[in-house]
C-alpha cells in the first residue's frame, strides 16, 4: 500500500507517517505540503526508507490529483487545515483512492453536500472516512459503541481536551495543535442536537466542572466537536439519539481568561485601524501568544476524554461511560494530541488496506463504533500503541 499524507510536516501528519512507517503492509509514505524543509525534517526524524517528500499546494485540486496519479497511491490521510479540505477530497474521489480525514467537520460546504459526496464516493468505489481523529473521531466511535450496548438511546455527552500536564500562565494552556484552530473553537456558535434537531448554541457557554480521578477538577464548555454525529444521529446505529453535545476540557480559570479576550475584541478577525495601518485583532493575538503558548520539549501534554451514552436497557435508564487519559510519548517526542489523532488515521488506513473496511462511500466514525468487530480491532490497535480506553 502506498499512502499520501497531506499536511505531512504538521504534528498530526508527523504522527501518521511515523506509525505507517512501522507497518509492514505499507510500501511507501509520501509526505506532502508546501514546506519542503519541514517535510524533509519530518522524514529525517522518521528515518525510514519508505518515506519521501514532495511539495504540493493542497488547496489546489489539480495539484493533488497529479500527485495521486504520479505516485499511484492507494490512500490519502488528510491533515490539512479545514479551510482547504475539499480540494483533496475532490481529488481523491476523482482518482478513486481511499481518503481518511481529520478536519472536514469544520467545513460547512461538506456538511451541506454530505449525501452528494456519499453518492460520488460510492460511484468511484472510494472509502471516505471524514472527521476521524480524536474529537471528532474516537469520541464518535465510543459514543456509538455505548449506544450499541443499549436497547434504545436518547443522549450522547462528549467531553474532550488536550492540555498541558500542568497549567501555566498566561492562559493555563499550551498549544497542542493550531492556535488558530483554538480561536475558531471559541468564537461564534457551535452545533448541538437538541430534541432531535441540530441547533446552534454560543461557543464557550454552558460552563461546568468535570472531575477526573487522580487529576482533579477541570472546566468544560460547549465547542464544535460533534463532527459526523450531526448526520449519524439519524442513522440506525445511533438508536434514536435525540440529544448530543460536545464540550472541551480545560484547566480551571482558562475559560474566564478566554471570555475576557473575547469581550475585549481580541478574537475578532475584522481588521481595525492602528497607527495608520490595519490589523486583525485575532492575527495580532496569535503572533503575540504563539511563542508564549508553545509546548516546550521537556513538557508533556495530556489528552482527556469522557463519553457518556445514555438510554434504556431492559426497561431501565442506563449510561455507558468511557474514559481516555493519555500523555505525550517522551521516547518519541510525539504529543498525545498528535498520537491520538494521527494514529487513528493510520489505523483506519491499515484497516481499509486489509479490506476490513471496504464498503465504498462515506463511512462515519459512528458506523465503525457501532460495529463490534471493527470497534474491537480499533481498541486492540490503540492498545498496541499504549492508547488505553477504559469503560467506567
Amino acid at each position: 500500500m502506498k499512502v499520501i499524507v497531506l499536511g505531512g510536516s504538521g504534528a498530526q501528519g508527523k504522527a501518521v507517517a511515523f506509525d505507517l512507517a512501522q507497518n509492514e503492509n505499507v510500501e511507501q509514505i509520501v509526505l506532502a505540503d508546501l514546506n519542503k524543509s519541514a517535510l524533509d525534517h519530518v522524514a529525517g526524524w522518521i528515518n525510514s526508507p519508505k518515506c519521501k517528500t514532495t511539495v504540493v499546494d493542497c488547496s489546489k485540486e489539480h495539484e493533488v490529483t497529479q500527485l495521486i496519479e504520479s505516485e499511484n497511491a492507494g490512500a490519502i490521510v488528510c491533515s490539512v487545515p479545514w479551510q482547504i479540505t475539499l480540494p483533496p477530497l475532490n481529488a481523491a474521489i476523482k482518482c478513486g483512492v481511499n481518503f481518511v480525514d481529520f478536519g472536514l467537520y469544520h467545513n460547512k460546504e461538506f456538511d451541506n453536500k454530505f449525501e452528494e459526496y456519499d453518492k460520488k464516493a460510492k460511484k468511484a468505489g472510494t472509502v471516505i472516512i471524514p472527521s476521524c481523529g480524536l474529537a471528532p473521531g474516537i469520541t464518535n466511535m465510543l459514543a456509538a459503541y455505548g449506544v450499541s450496548k443499549l436497547d434504545s438511546a436518547h443522549t450522547v455527552e462528549v467531553f474532550d481536551g488536550g492540555n498541558p500536564e500542568k497549567p501555566e500562565p498566561p492562559l493555563f494552556y499550551k498549544t497542542v495543535w493550531s492556535i488558530e484552530g483554538v480561536w475558531a473553537q471559541f468564537t461564534g456558535s457551535c452545533w448541538i442536537i437538541k430534541d432531535g434537531i441540530p441547533t446552534t448554541i454560543e461557543a464557550v457557554s454552558g460552563l461546568e466542572k468535570l472531575e477526573f480521578e487522580g487529576l482533579g477538577n477541570f472546566e468544560v464548555a460547549y465547542t464544535e466537536c460533534l463532527g459526523t454525529m450531526l448526520h449519524a444521529y439519524k442513522h440506525p446505529v445511533m438508536k434514536g439519539v435525540k440529544n448530543a453535545f460536545g464540550k472541551t476540557i480545560r484547566w480551571p480559570g482558562h475559560y474566564e481568561k478566554i471570555k475576557t479576550l473575547k469581550e475585549c475584541g481580541f478574537l475578532d478577525d475584522e481588521p481595525i485601524t492602528c497607527n495608520g495601518g490595519k490589523i486583525s485583532p485575532r492575527k495580532f493575538l496569535t503572533a503575540l501568544l504563539e511563542p508564549l503558548l508553545r509546548m516546550e520539549a521537556e513538557q508533556r501534554d495530556m489528552t482527556l476524554v469522557r463519553v457518556n451514552s445514555c438510554g434504556f436497557l431492559n426497561g431501565e435508564e442506563t449510561t455507558y461511560s468511557f474514559e481516555l487519559i493519555d500523555y505525550k510519548d517522551l521516547e518519541t517526542g510525539l504529543l498525545s494530541m498528535a498520537r491520538t489523532t494521527g494514529f487513528t488515521g493510520s489505523i483506519l488506513v491499515d484497516l481499509i488496506g486489509k479490506k476490513k473496511i471496504k464498503e465504498p462511500g462515506i463511512i462515519m466514525p459512528e458506523q465503525i463504533g457501532g460495529d463490534s468487530t471493527l470497534f474491537k480491532l480499533m481498541i486492540e490497535e490503540y492498545r498496541k500503541r499504549n492508547i488505553l480506553i477504559k469503560e467506567l
